[in-house]
């Protein structure tokens, strides 16, 4: 079997959740993965937002999910709260396959998802699936997500008059790493960095210090999952050399394989 990532040292900038299947891939062609988690996924300490939002579910058109966290957090507390899913849910858009996946592992049908996995798709493939967003002027849209996070999917939605209820239901923060594990990250080398999400960029750089973050952000070759964290690297000066056409584990495992192919 070709080993592509053979000799080579792949640190992994993500959260511990995505970190699992990631390393797999990546020693599954040759690599050496350092792993390094620099957010940490929690609950929020104010639900109550989220459990009337739970409460009346049943006022809503849409639900849009944009992560996996979203879909874990929010079926979580619906499970917790008792109450049950309405009949009929609201109809369900997954803004990629493993956030559908989760949906429908959670027991419920995704009527959506876009062909791009980023807001702006999510945005169009409301738009073609409604036959124009202004069928939805007055409708109300439930988006349970992180409480950080970018407002061009509720500003979207907003301007065409649907009434968006934004509304948190985790949150991302950096993780607390012991020095000795910083210390490791911080004299290696690597061949390769990936960052999963825009916070874990941010987050390696204030971990590191910004002179020895950008400086091993300039010196390694960069593999990111979507176009937002590629545009997050950018801004640090240096522009991903890869980034999959699918916002997917799969898809960047893929893409990294076909970069470091070509290369033998």
């Amino acid at each position: 079997m070709d080993k592509p990532l053979r000799g080579r040292t792949i640190l992994v900038a993500s959260s511990a959740a995505k970190m699992v299947e990631l390393s797999a891939r990546l020693e599954s062609m040759g690599g050496k993965v350092l792993p390094f988690p620099v957010i940490e996924v929690q609950e929020i300490e104010d639900k109550s937002p989220l459990d009337r939002a739970i409460a009346s579910l049943g006022e809503y058109d849409w639900i849009l999910f944009t992560s996996v966290h979203g879909v874990a957090f929010f079926m979580r507390r619906l499970r917790e709260l008792g109450t049950g899913a309405p009949a009929p849910m609201p109809k369900i858009c997954a803004i990629g396959p493993a956030t559908a996946r989760a949906v429908e592992e959670a027991g419920h049908e995704v009527a959506l998802v876009p062909r791009q996995f980023v807001a702006e798709g999510v945005v169009e493939a409301l738009d073609q699936y409604c036959g124009g967003l202004q069928t939805l002027a007055g409708r109300r849209i439930l988006i349970p997500r992180a409480r950080e996070g970018r407002d061009v999917l509720p500003t979207a939605l907003s301007a065409a008059g649907i009434r968006v209820d934004l509304v948190p239901c985790y949150r991302t923060v950096r993780a607390g790493l012991e020095e000795s594990a910083i210390e490791q990250i911080r004299v290696v080398r690597p061949d390769l960095i990936i960052f999963t999400s825009s916070s874990t960029v941010r987050n390696m750089i204030d971990i590191l210090g910004p002179e020895d973050g950008k400086k091993k952000i300039l010196e390694s070759v960069v593999a990111v999952l979507g176009p937002v964290t590629g545009d997050t690297v950018e801004s640090f000066g240096k522009r991903a050399e890869i980034v999959p056409r699918e916002n997917t584990i799969a898809s960047l495992a893929g893409e990294i394989c076909s970069y470091y192919s070509s290369r033998r």
